[in-house]
């Protein structure tokens, strides 16, 4: 997308400049903003003014509010809160305002305070059962009403976001788009093209999902649950006030001895949109003419309610579209695919987008018979019931069903599919492969916020996630055993998973650009075209989790990234729900119990709420607990020295190591490094050391440019076994390299503390290439053969999850297979095109993606970036290139070494024994695929 013509733009345009299009309804021109005067996400504070003087009102006291919002996390029944307000009395002896004296008390002021959220209604459908007539009831609250009660709330009102944007940043002389919220793509701009200038559109996302409420499945329910899309992504996906709640439950509509015939399917639906338009009714009359509200901050707006997005698993997918699901002709909820054409993908969707138009017209023809009526909707794959979504104006039913990242590939694709697969081969291969497979998963290091498998080849999960952490490092954990040799079809389906991660990894970018979305549908045509369905045609691929991933572009450019449709944080709230059901209720008409403790859950959010704008205004505050000296001292730009020894000497460090030839001649490198780096032509006599063990490394996240974290070891016994983590640092202004960290310390000289690091460092190995790693895109690197050195510990860029490389046979190789420390990252070392998303944890492969820019990254010193996000302050003069520019300078040896360097090591490379070395065909680290 072209951004607009600037009539006065600033004198002077630089790279990395953002230039932000407000909808004309929103009267504010384009601005353009540097980098660092870029702010997203900021809102006013809220004016403490705003809320009631006591807001811990309607109850009698904050320490009543506080007591009856602890009984209700704790789940305590009425016999347990009563005895533990006679232990209060006892002990308290009335010398508080305290006034609650039984449970009665309790439930009283819960029903006082009710009034702050809207409470839950039912309404009865009565159906004719087998054994007579049965009443079906709905609980519920209008979804507009419980919007407005968010909306009044003076706490999140200066946080809603009213008008759309359009986003780009500069880049190469020319503007690309960026979209990560909702209102930064195409929808919520063309909707508000539909509204008069004077309105304020406010969208809903929508979820439901049957769930078990008992351990056994014996009693089930079906929760329907909203967020406002208005509000910021932090707090849309928090358990806080302001994100999801319950707006009702479903009725469930169950007969074992009618379930699955064609009549009860068309019931049982039928049923689930009469009871959507009891929820959304009033949505669908003010989306059309309007309705004036005076919001939380005072402002008074005509609001026009939409639905955005409708959040769901498949299988609820098909009953939200009307679908007839797998089975059906044409079973994608979106498009008009047919059935036996759902593995074929292109670079945009190949068959027709499904419209309202396809069905409407024809189920409101009377003058139609059924039989005619089916053989118009029966191609469609439509069920003959209308379609409550067809009475909201402004919404396209089929457009706002969203792909679900968790179900379509960790929980779908992966899970049900590529993994069963993989589990199939290595089954039939025998144990001794299983075995193999196995080890090599539990030879993975451990890293922060990343599952850690022992065993892979026999297991199953119910959990996404951890599905999506094996699909990571399954190709490198698995593919010097499933050679072509051994097993082509094993080969050439880790090709095909090896694919599905890049894809699952451009999936999940929490800032998507035009660039990376074009990358994502090449991506998507090679793994439709990958030569493994060829080689076993007895898997059937045409399944609508093979297919829906066609329209991930066409919902990012509408609705904005995938974690924005994530049915994640809707499935945790699932937990909750049991909790109550196992803890709160009689197990008897638990519907109306857990709406009662749900509507009680929103008013102690709303309260919760007011009471820390409260505290944060006139509730003296605590002085902060000053840092001590020493944690001061050891931090050094973006670097943080932890876990620290006590003082020792050079000498003493090289005589507690003489058993290690890693500390051979340690004191004379280190004077030598002291001379190149420090200062040249001083002999040190005993500097004092201290040695870290532990590191925080700051970096610039190149996908949305803000502040993450490494946090790396450097230690010989970290959790019982030894930890040397692998870093990526800066080599000199525009190469970066890769090492292996030994031993890290600080010494002090003039009274200035050095950070500094004992690194071994990496080389990429070039040459011929074995068997196993053609089709797999790898780069590898190897042990440099020059004695380990010195860098400043300032020049550590990131960390680099590594896990030892093994051969066919199983037996240690003695280097290592690098992966980067995210996890949607774990395949691209030297490929930052098109980075991931900002979740931090290890990546299975080798990534560079993350990569910070020595611009902005990586040192400044305090306060906050332009972004809200801690940062350091000294800017870098350099900037670091893609790192698959850098391929062939990155880790050479001679590229490495400067003039700084050692003249025994110049001469080793002048001799060419470095360049023998690296063509030696001997094992090596493994590295990711090159874009």
């Amino acid at each position: 997308m072209r951004p607009p013509t600037l009539h006065n733009p600033p004198a002077e345009l630089l790279e990395d400049d953002f230039l932000t299009v407000n909808h004309p309804n929103s009267k504010l021109p384009p601005t353009i903003h540097h980098f660092e005067d870029f702010i997203r996400d900021s809102q006013p504070k809220v004016d403490p003014s705003s809320i009631p003087k006591r807001p811990w009102e309607p109850f009698n006291s904050r320490i009543d509010f506080e007591f009856a919002q602890f009984v209700l996390e704790a789940a305590l029944n009425n016999g347990q809160i009563d005895r533990l307000l006679k232990l209060i009395a006892r002990i308290s002896e009335g010398r508080s305002d305290f006034s609650f004296k039984n449970s009665g008390d309790v439930k009283s002021a819960w029903d006082v305070a009710s009034h702050l959220s809207p409470p839950f209604e039912t309404h009865t459908f009565p159906i004719s059962d087998q054994d007579g007539p049965v009443d079906l009831t709905l609980h519920y609250r209008s979804v507009f009403e419980w919007s407005l009660a968010v909306l009044a709330d003076p706490v999140l009102a200066p946080k809603f976001r009213w008008h759309a944007q359009r986003l780009f940043k500069r880049s190469d002389d020319n503007w690309e788009r960026f979209i990560d919220e909702p209102h930064t793509a195409d929808l919520w701009w063309n909707v508000e093209n539909t509204i008069p200038p004077d309105g304020s559109p406010l969208g809903y996302e929508i979820y439901a999902d049957k769930t078990r409420l008992s351990s056994f499945g014996t009693q089930k329910g079906y929760p329907i649950m909203a967020r406002i899309s208005n509000l910021p992504s932090d707090i849309r996906k928090s358990d806080r006030f302001g994100g999801a709640e319950v707006v009702g439950f479903l009725p469930l509509v169950e007969q074992e001895t009618k379930e699955g015939t064609k009549r009860f399917v068309v019931l049982k639906r039928a049923i689930w949109h009469d009871s959507f338009w009891i929820l959304l009714r009033t949505v669908a009359k003010y989306a059309t003419t309007g309705y004036k509200y005076k919001c939380g901050d005072g402002v008074e707006r005509v609001l026009y309610p939409f639905i955005i997005m409708l959040v769901a698993d498949y299988e609820e997918q098909a009953v939200m579209a009307l679908i007839r699901g797998v089975n059906g002709l044409s079973p994608c909820p979106v498009c008009l695919v047919p059935q036996d054409q759902q593995s074929i993908l292109g670079i945009q969707p190949l068959y027709p987008l499904r419209q309202h138009s396809d069905a409407e017209p024809h189920l409101n023809n009377k003058n139609l018979n059924k039989g005619q009526l089916e053989a118009i909707i029966k191609p469609l794959g439509i069920r003959p019931i209308k379609n409550v979504f067809w009475k909201i104006p402004r919404m396209n039913a089929y457009q706002a069903i969203s792909w679900d990242r968790l179900h379509a590939y960790h929980g779908g694709l992966f899970s049900d599919h590529l993994f069963v697969q993989f589990q199939e081969i290595v089954k039939e291969m025998g144990r001794k492969t299983m075995k193999a497979i196995n080890e090599r998963f539990d030879l993975i290091p451990r890293w922060k916020d990343m599952n850690h498998f022992s065993e892979v080849c026999s297991v199953n999960f119910t959990d996404g996630t951890k599905y999506e952490d094996i699909s990571k490092v399954l190709v490198y954990a698995s593919y010097k055993v499933l050679r072509p040799g051994v097993t082509l079809r094993g080969h050439l389906l880790l090709k095909c998973i090896h694919q599905y991660v890049i894809l699952d990894m451009l999936a999940g970018l929490e800032l998507q650009t035009e660039s990376s979305l074009r990358r994502y549908a090449r991506e998507l045509v090679k793994f439709c075209e990958d030569t493994y369905h060829a080689e076993h045609p007895n898997k059937s691929w045409n399944f609508p989790k093979m297919h829906t991933h066609q329209h991930l572009i066409q919902d990012v450019l509408s609705k904005g990234v995938t974690k924005n449709y994530n049915t994640k944080p809707f499935e945790k709230m699932h937990g909750a729900i049991k909790s109550i059901y196992a803890d709160q209720t009689n197990f008897k008409n638990v519907e109306t119990q857990i709406t009662r403790i749900q509507h009680n859950t929103s008013v102690a959010g709303i309260i919760q709420a007011r009471l820390d704008v409260y505290d944060e205004a006139f509730t003296p505050q605590q002085p902060e607990k000053k840092p001590s000296k020493d944690s001061v001292k050891f931090h050094f730009g973006h670097v943080y020295l932890g876990a620290r020894r006590s003082a020792s000497t050079v000498s003493k460090v090289e005589e507690t190591h003489s058993d290690n030839s890693t500390f051979t001649r340690f004191r004379l490198k280190f004077e030598e490094f002291f001379n190149q780096t420090i200062r040249f032509g001083v002999r040190l006599r005993e500097p004092g050391i201290v040695e870290a063990r532990y590191l925080k490394v700051d970096y610039e996240s190149r996908v949305d440019w803000k502040l993450l974290t490494d946090y790396l070891r450097c230690s010989p016994s970290f959790q019982g076994a030894p930890r040397y983590d692998h870093i990526i640092y800066k080599v000199d202004d525009s190469t970066i390299g890769f090492a292996q960290l030994l031993f890290v310390f600080t010494f002090k000289f003039e009274n200035v503390l050095h950070p500094v690091a004992m690194v071994k460092f990496l080389d990429e190995v070039r040459g011929r290439r074995s068997n196993a790693d053609n089709g797999m895109d790898l780069r590898r690197v190897r042990k440099s053969p020059m004695p380990v050195d010195f860098i400043r510990a300032t020049s550590i860029i990131r960390g680099l999850l590594a896990m030892e490389d093994l051969n066919e046979h199983g037996d240690s190789t003695g280097d290592t297979l690098h992966r980067r420390s995210r996890p949607e990252t774990r395949l691209f070392l030297l490929c930052a095109r098109t980075p991931t998303t900002a979740r931090a944890e290890p990546t299975a492969h080798l990534g560079t993606p993350y990569v910070a820019r020595a611009g902005r990254a990586a040192h400044r010193a305090q306060g906050e970036d332009a972004r809200g996000t801690p940062h350091h302050s000294a800017r870098e003069a350099c900037r670091y290139p893609e790192p698959s520019a850098l391929a062939a300078r990155a880790r050479g040896s001679a590229g490495r070494i400067s003039g700084a360097r050692t003249r025994r090591a110049k001469s080793r490379i002048a001799r060419g024994e470095c360049a023998r070395r690296a063509r030696h065909p001997g094992p090596g680290f493994r590295l990711s695929p090159v874009w």
